[in-house]
């Protein structure tokens, strides 16, 4: 399977629950993110390439503050996976604009 990212990531940390075909879930970090997939720091879980998990990302507009994007691992390092979302993360933009901004010291 070749990746075929189109756009830069940008670093970006959100929190985000990953469940795997037999439901192990894990509670990561994302180290970089846009509307079509992320690298999501797993540690070593045993997550293989092409293989399907069910992404849990915040969306500050949906009842629960969830949604659930299924993605496809593309790829895969001892520090996490690389995936491809099957649907755009829409509600990246609304995330972004309800974060506090960091002021400069």
């Amino acid at each position: 399977m070749m990746e075929r990212r189109f756009e830069d990531r940008p670093a970006l940390r959100i929190g985000v629950r990953v469940r795997d075909r037999i439901g192990q879930v894990l509670v990561s970090p994302t180290r970089n993110i846009t509307a079509n997939g992320a690298f999501i720091e797993t540690g070593r879980a045993d997550l293989s390439s092409e293989a399907v998990l069910w992404v849990d990302l915040p969306d500050p507009d949906v009842e629960g503050g969830w949604t659930n994007i299924p993605a496809l691992v593309v790829h895969h390092h001892p520090d996490g996976v690389g995936v491809m979302f099957s649907r755009p993360y829409t509600a990246l933009e609304r995330l972004r604009a309800h974060r506090p901004r960091r002021r400069a010291a």
